[in-house]
């Protein structure tokens, strides 16, 4: 079995069970980034032609025991219902210690039945990439879904070793590694993640039946509300099994919005908006305060922006004066422009040391560092 992820690795065996975006794109990852890897897909026989034709499987196979038979690591990509049916059939064909791990966004119920089943056989790891596609299927798969986004393990009880080709899999991807307990990330998950999914939801409904006595309402949705309700796209069977899967800790999350909701009501009430002043204070400074480049919940990237002319090849330039010097760009995004006078470019680093050495090394070459 391979142990690290390098140039001189022995053969990695990989099968992805379920090619749909999270599936696809994941496969795709695996092909561009760690060469020595073997990706098998498994699903309806049409989905693997695609998978095939867009290079996220180099192997489609039959069955689901011949797909896991000699894996060194499984990724179930399928949603949670699906998970917890086929944990058991999955333990019956894998080898004692082939790494076994999902992409679901809930971790206790998948925990719970593959503690149960991988007794004396595989290593199960739980998994969720914070990730994602307002599309479905193989169709939308992006080999880049998986840079900079928060990937989360739950290891259970497994001591990192066991499961260390696992980590060098996702870290390969351009992934940013939290490792949490299963309950931590399921209370994390449903406020972050869940409970905005119902608002966005909610929004709408709302929006919509006050559109029916008044159809001027929607034409004044503008860019903060089509913002906030971006997530209310998101297809009903893909959020099902969430729902259902982490429905307590989902709930505790919709009393807690309640009370925050009923003391602006109060507030409203009673015309004091002091309090109401205090907490757009609060949430302001929180909300700066998270990641824009990261897609989940994890620490920052630091930022370096510089201001460039608007001549060709500039960016170019830019980017192979910081290869040169190996600093790693994470992230890059252009902010602002303006035609024929320049912009601004955001540079994201690891650490805050490689930030400060960027501008050094920008500032030197005569471009304007902030």
């Amino acid at each position: 079995m391979a142990t690290s992820i390098g140039p001189s690795s022995d053969q990695l065996n990989i099968s992805i069970i379920g090619l749909g975006v999270i599936g696809g794109s994941l496969g795709m990852a695996i092909a561009q980034n760690i060469p020595h890897a073997i990706v098998t897909g498994y699903d309806e026989p049409g989905v693997l032609k695609q998978a095939r034709k867009r290079g996220a499987i180099h192997v489609a196979a039959p069955a689901l025991a011949a797909a896991v038979r000699n894996a060194d690591i499984v990724f179930l990509c399928t949603p949670i219902s699906s998970i917890l049916s086929l944990l058991p059939r999955i333990a019956r064909y894998v080898q004692p210690q082939t790494i076994v791990t999902d992409v679901g966004s809930v971790k206790g119920a998948v925990q719970s039945v593959a503690r149960k089943t991988f007794r004396k056989k595989g290593i199960f790891v739980g998994g969720h990439p914070m990730a994602g596609s307002e599309g479905s299927g193989i169709a939308h798969a992006d080999p880049l879904l998986f840079q900079n986004a928060v990937y989360v393990l739950c290891p259970d009880r497994h001591k990192r070793a066991s499961y260390r080709p696992l980590v060098d899999v996702i870290k390969a991807l351009g992934a940013r590694l939290l490792l949490m307990d299963a309950g931590q990330h399921d209370r994390a998950a449903a406020v972050v993640s869940h409970l905005p999914q119902l608002l966005a939801v909610a929004m709408m409904t709302m929006a919509i039946r006050e559109n029916n006595k008044d159809s001027s309402m929607l034409q004044l949705a503008a860019g903060g509300f089509r913002d906030i309700t971006r997530i209310a796209s998101s297809p009903f069977p893909m959020w099902k099994d969430i729902l259902s899967g982490n429905a307590p800790e989902i709930r505790r999350a919709l009393r807690e919005f309640k009370s925050v909701l009923g003391s602006y009501d109060k507030d409203l009430a009673a015309s004091k908006l002091r309090p109401t002043g205090r907490r757009f204070e609060t949430a302001k400074h929180f909300r700066d305060a998270i990641p824009r480049s990261s897609k989940g919940f994890l620490h920052p990237l630091h930022d370096v922006f510089v201001w460039v002319n608007d001549t060709p090849g500039v960016l170019a330039t830019m980017t192979q004066i910081l290869f040169r010097e190996q600093l790693n760009i994470k992230d890059i995004e252009l902010l602002k422009i303006r035609e024929g006078r320049g912009g601004t470019f955001r540079l994201s680093f690891d650490t805050a040391e490689m930030a400060a050495r960027a501008r050094v090394v920008l500032r030197s070459k005569k471009f304007r560092v902030e």
